[in-house]
């Protein structure tokens, strides 16, 4: 597991688009959360200092643009490179240091995080279900603005997320009209392992309440 800051997270999703923005492409947006993911995954604490000169915790990954493309699956420079445009605008990240030793300074939200699963997904440094995207569809960006609140939503002594319909859209500003086939992109590439409604007798669920997601 790996801690991703909250109200951070969940205030950006909204901002990012299936959008042109002048030189960025639509993909890129999708590749922009693939990287958010993946520098959380290689980042480390680090005690700095603030502008005053007092002690500073914070999360930062250092990568090259090779371990970059690599831990999202062979994505290309290009877009690794316009998807970096777009977390540093919406203040996700800072770059600081050489191109030669790049090093990417995590914005935190304090308090208050949520557990992504790490280990399940990676394999030498891959991020394997990211592997699966081919960057050509809205509905690959809209599965990992899902996954990503559902992540958030989820308790930390349960093994699923209840969400209607209706907020995910309203957190995610994913279209209801387009939920079905992000979920489905998600069960796919292997970020969700199991969507249910089935009736829990002890009244945890409820019998016809919001979808189970595992």
């Amino acid at each position: 597991w790996h801690r991703i800051p909250s109200e951070t997270t969940l205030g950006a999703l909204r901002e990012l688009r299936w959008v042109r923005d002048g030189e960025l492409s639509p993909a890129s947006s999708t590749v922009a959360l693939m990287l958010y993911v993946a520098l959380h995954f290689m980042a480390e604490n680090v005690l700095e200092e603030d502008p005053d000169g007092f002690p500073l915790a914070t999360r930062v990954a250092a990568a090259s643009y090779e371990d970059l493309m690599q831990a999202i699956g062979g994505k290309s420079r290009s877009l690794v490179s316009q998807a970096l445009v777009r977390l540093e605008r919406l203040k996700l990240i800072t770059r600081v240091g050489s191109h030669q030793k790049r090093r990417y300074r995590l914005t935190v939200s304090q308090p208050g995080w949520f557990k992504l699963p790490c280990q399940a997904i990676v394999r030498s440094g891959v991020i394997l279900p990211f592997g699966n995207f081919t960057l050509r569809s809205r509905h690959e960006l809209h599965a990992l603005k899902v996954y990503l609140y559902l992540a958030a939503r989820r308790d930390n002594n349960a093994t699923f997320t209840l969400a209607s319909y209706e907020k995910i859209a309203e957190h995610t500003g994913v279209p209801e009209r387009y939920m079905r086939k992000a979920l489905v992109t998600l069960n796919l590439c292997g970020l969700l392992e199991n969507i249910s409604r089935e009736r829990d007798v002890k009244g945890v669920t409820g019998a016809y309440g919001p979808n189970v997601y595992y």
